[in-house]
């Protein structure tokens, strides 16, 4: 598992986040770094234990699937 680290601008965006509300900074700085952005190329996927949380958008996978963890 990767943590993006957040540049000035990144942080910028995910202050704006959290004072419109979208969550606290752990919600925020996960929610940045599945949003397409253009030093990314690839597709950014979120896991996620509240697929919901998130809007339309945001690619999420449930942590809880079966085979994300290994065999259940």
């Amino acid at each position: 598992m990767a943590v993006d680290s957040l540049d000035a601008m990144a942080d910028v965006s995910v202050g704006t986040m959290i004072r419109d509300g979208y969550g606290g900074p752990d919600t925020c700085h996960a929610l940045h770094c599945a949003l397409p952005r253009p030093e990314f190329t690839g597709m950014p996927i979120l896991l996620t234990g509240n697929e919901d949380a998130y809007p339309p958008g945001v690619v999420t996978v449930d942590i809880d699937s079966p085979g994300m963890l290994g065999f259940h």
